[in-house]
């Protein structure tokens, strides 16, 4: 017996990735034949505007289009007017610098337009609502899968700290609540789990859950689930099937899908080094912007890279905490599988300079591309933008002349691999070796 996790980071329009990987493993299925292929799925933002289009039933190729598409972006991602940033609490985004850039309300209308459009369950028969109207309790029946769990991560902005809305209403983890389950619909737990704040959406998103087979119906309010810790939601994941399972850990099969991991600064603390090679690197690199970029240390700066710094998943904790629960030996044999394109740069081990990886530089532009999609934000709109990550795609699943963009370990580094897999395609093998398709 097998138990069958799948795992989806946030990361806005960069879960484009997560859509081009699952049709790369699984080819073109629909949402519900996929899902059906796992016993709980769990996401956070933008790995859970994936997660709705898959409970919409719709093709991966139909989920990769949506992703592509700049006007169902820009429904999603709706820009503030001048007038909207005149309001007090978003008067900071004037600056451009920091503050707000959409509108909350128009977001969760903005996700119904989108799927209104595929209509998928409704048009099947299987459901007299919008997908998004459905409460998370009852999907797993009509996905076809009635014991299959759904997990979306939210975070809970007056009491401060991190809410999993579920499709189980039985869970053992909500026990504490006295039999009080309390359920909430789809698109509701989407809007929470994809609300970023500070310098993304201009308020926390205005939900209403309700009791179930009770009389208690309120409204409150949430920001993403990233701010709980959870951008990156598989150790939530496997502690909920932990709890509610009495089977080996060895049983548990995770795919863990990224939206992008990197970021510039290599080269912030070698200055300081005492080292004369390492000192060396930095008097090479310092003015190399693929290797650093200088945040001029301001109070502004300071809080603009902290309310960005939810986004990640710094050192890697989440999965490889996840993993040493499957296998405490750290021995590379349990089948947890991170897939996630590593967007750094590379030192050249003759010249001692940070480089853009050999499958950019084997491209027309590709050193400004890399330089480029280092610098962009989760909230690429524009289609240029998404190009890059189109690009990025191509470059870590099927690569170029023989290159390919390096994977995400999930314990490692330069000086070698310790847990997970350095490529793609040793990553998909290992998956598809513990789960034949």
């Amino acid at each position: 017996m097998s138990y069958k996790i799948l795992s989806l980071d946030g990361g806005g329009s960069w879960a484009l990735i997560q859509a081009r990987v699952l049709q790369d493993i699984y080819g073109d299925l629909n949402g519900h034949e996929l899902l059906k292929k796992f016993d709980m799925v769990i996401a956070n933002s933008g790995g859970s505007l994936v997660l709705a289009t898959l409970c919409n039933d719709m093709k991966l190729s139909e989920i990769i289009s949506v992703f592509e598409d700049e006007g169902k972006r820009k429904q999603v991602f709706s820009k503030l007017s001048f007038w909207e940033k005149l309001k007090w609490r978003n008067i900071a985004s004037l600056t451009n610098v920091l503050g707000p850039k959409y509108s909350m309300e128009r977001k969760l209308s903005g996700l119904k337009n989108v799927l209104q459009a595929y209509n998928k369950l409704m048009l099947a028969g299987k459901t007299t609502q919008p997908t998004l109207d459905i409460n998370l309790n009852l999907l797993p029946q009509i996905i076809g899968k009635p014991e299959l769990q759904i997990l979306i991560v939210g975070f809970d902005y007056f009491r401060q700290r991190a809410t999993f809305f579920r499709s189980n209403t039985k869970s053992k983890t909500d026990a504490f609540s006295g039999g009080k389950y309390y359920q909430i619909s789809l698109g509701h737990a989407i809007h929470s789990s994809s609300n970023a704040p500070v310098n993304y959406f201009d308020a926390p998103a205005e939900i209403e859950i309700n009791q179930l087979n009770g009389n208690d119906i309120r409204k409150t309010k949430m920001w993403d689930g990233a701010v709980s810790g959870f951008n990156n939601p598989v150790l939530a994941g496997l502690i909920e099937a932990v709890t509610n399972n009495t089977i080996p850990l060895s049983d548990y099969k995770i795919l863990s899908l990224g939206t992008g991991t990197g970021g510039q600064a290599m080269i912030a603390d070698y200055q300081t080094s005492n080292n004369a090679e390492i000192q060396n690197i930095y008097q090479k690199n310092k003015h190399n912007k693929l290797a650093f970029t200088d945040y001029n240390l301001t109070f502004v700066s300071d809080i603009k890279k902290m309310s960005t710094s939810i986004l990640g998943d710094p050192p890697d904790s989440a999965t490889f905490i996840a993993y040493s629960i499957l296998d405490a030996s750290l021995s590379n044999t349990a089948c947890l599988v991170r897939i996630n394109p590593c967007i750094k740069p590379v030192l050249n081990a003759t010249t001692q300079i940070f480089e853009a990886p050999d499958v950019y530089k084997t491209q027309t532009d590709g050193t400004e591309n890399f330089a480029r999609i280092m610098d962009l934000d989760m909230d690429a709109v524009a289609n240029e933008d998404v190009d890059l990550i189109k690009q990025l795609c191509v470059n870590f699943i099927t690569g170029n002349n023989g290159f390919t963009l390096a994977n995400q370990l999930i314990r490692g580094d330069g000086n070698g691999m310790h847990l997970g897999d350095d490529t793609y395609a040793k990553a998909k093998s290992r998956w598809l070796n513990c789960n034949p398709i």
